[in-house]
């Protein structure tokens, strides 16, 4: 599996959505009448809604458990490729005076 690192700018767009969405909702705010009216009761019934104990705590386990796995995304990417090469010996003996020594339980030769 190989990791394909993101754009240089990837967050650019998240930004730029944030920004145009929250500069709507002051525009509104600013030239609606019902706007002024809707925007709180809306802010309070979706703070309310998520304030239950269950959402909030499903909604904080899945943010740690995001947080937790870009944290680890971003470690790997840092770190170099950790490929290890392991020697793996033999089991079976090469002549028969090893074959006797590698069984514990034959008896001694005299």
């Amino acid at each position: 599996m190989s990791a394909s690192s993101p754009p240089p700018r990837w967050w650019l767009s998240p930004l730029l959505f944030t920004i145009c969405f929250i500069a709507a909702l002051a525009t509104a705010w600013h030239f609606s009448e019902t706007a002024r009216e809707v925007l709180p009761k809306a802010f309070g019934f979706l703070t309310g809604a998520l304030a239950t104990p269950f959402i909030l705590e499903s909604s904080i386990a899945l943010f740690g458990l995001t947080l937790v796995l870009v944290i680890n995304q971003w470690r790997l990417q840092k770190q170099d490729d950790e490929w290890v090469v392991m020697e793996v010996k033999d089991p079976t003996p090469k002549s028969p005076v090893s074959a006797q020594a590698a069984t514990p339980n034959s008896p001694p030769e005299s």
